[in-house]
């Protein structure tokens, strides 16, 4: 797994989606307090950008702003469709940086 910076932890704003690009692969991170979450940025059902959908921080979820499917920040599954998942990868906050796991 390759390690890469995404963007600064400041640059995130607490219980929204933020679209990043790393390299070529668009991802929506999502910042809930002090944590940070990543998937891939398109919804498995219809391909929706994830980060323009709103985020239920109560729920911890990320909502496709398409079809409504929701996805559970931690796992990527759907709670609307269990069988749908969005790839989600680990995240660590690092001085200040939001890097990212990624295969």
């Amino acid at each position: 797994m390759a390690l890469v910076t995404a963007c600064r932890f400041d640059e995130l704003a607490d219980g929204a989606a933020r679209r990043v690009m790393v390299g070529q692969r668009a991802l929506a991170l999502v910042r809930r307090g002090e944590r940070v979450f990543a998937c891939l940025d398109s919804c498995p059902h219809k391909g929706g950008s994830l980060s323009e959908g709103r985020v239920s921080v109560a729920r911890g979820e990320l909502i496709c702003p398409w079809h409504r499917f929701r996805f559970h920040l931690e796992s990527g599954a759907s709670v609307t469709n269990p069988g749908l998942v969005v790839p989600v990868f680990p995240v660590r906050i690092e001085d200040g940086q939001v890097k990212i796991e990624l295969p």
